[in-house]
């Protein structure tokens, strides 16, 4: 229900409240997602469900720069992460390892594509490795019998978040749902205020995309900073300052090392 009310600043401007009910368009499954909030985090649906004030708190990610746009990349590695949606968007993230910096250009962020639209879609850029939602495996496969070199993205969630962490990430301005996606990406909190390694499953397409592309390609060439070996573990993870960390009563244990298609 929209409400109206006197600013307590000033007195002629007035302030619209105005939650996702007062939409009549809103798909009946997107609904479903922004009323599950209330069961991730309070302060998230407190925002994104009932339209109220609240605090981006617990950002995951502190370590991107908005550029004005990319650079003439010439050289370097690079891949396509790939999150598919239906009611959701689909989005693409085109990834450039350059130097010791990846550089992340949304390419696609739409609803409603069917794959044989993302198929369409990849038919018209520029050909190279595709890292896709590892739940969606016949999506995934379909795209490579198509004849384009897609594989299955990493499914550890934490571990790769602590990878992008540890990068340098510059996103153009021209990326704007990627922008908002990662200014608003946070962890979760339980009902006593603590913090929980595992992000708010909300509004995160384009960033899994990211998260995909990143860890394919550093698994594939080589990680450009902090490498992690393969017997390694990771015990904490960085919420974004360096005075925010968990820590874990059991490591988390990184494998690395998918093997790739013969015909790489």
């Amino acid at each position: 229900m929209v409400t109206i009310v006197k600013s307590p600043v000033d007195p002629d401007v007035e302030v619209i409240y105005s939650d996702f009910s007062d939409n009549p368009f809103l798909d009946i499954n997107y609904i479903k997602i922004l009323k599950d909030l209330i069961n991730q985090d309070e302060n998230s649906y407190r925002i994104y469900t009932l339209g109220q004030w609240g605090l981006v708190q617990r950002r995951i990610f502190t370590n991107y720069k908005i550029i004005p746009e990319l650079p003439l990349i010439d050289g370097g590695h690079w891949a396509y992460g790939l999150d598919f949606g239906l009611v959701n968007p689909t989005a693409i993230v085109k990834v450039h390892l350059l130097g010791n910096r990846f550089y992340l250009e949304e390419r696609l962020y739409k609803t409603n594509l069917t794959n044989a639209d993302i198929i369409e879609f990849f038919s018209h850029e520029a050909k190279g490795d595709i890292y896709g939602d590892p739940s969606s495996k016949m999506m995934i496969e379909e795209i490579r019998r198509a004849g384009f070199s897609a594989y299955e993205g990493h499914k550890g969630v934490k571990e790769s978040i602590d990878l992008m962490q540890r990068q340098e990430l510059l996103i153009p301005q021209s990326s704007s749902n990627l922008i908002k996606e990662i200014n608003s990406y946070q962890w979760k909190t339980n009902k006593e205020g603590a913090v929980l390694p595992e992000p708010v499953k909300w509004n995160d397409h384009a960033i899994d995309a990211a998260r995909y592309a990143i860890w394919g390609i550093t698994e594939r060439y080589g990680f450009p900073t902090q490498r992690p070996h393969s017997s390694a573990s990771i015990s904490t993870l960085t919420f974004g300052s360096d005075d925010s960390l968990l820590a874990f009563p059991h490591p988390i244990a990184v494998g690395i090392g998918r093997k790739y298609a013969q015909s790489k």
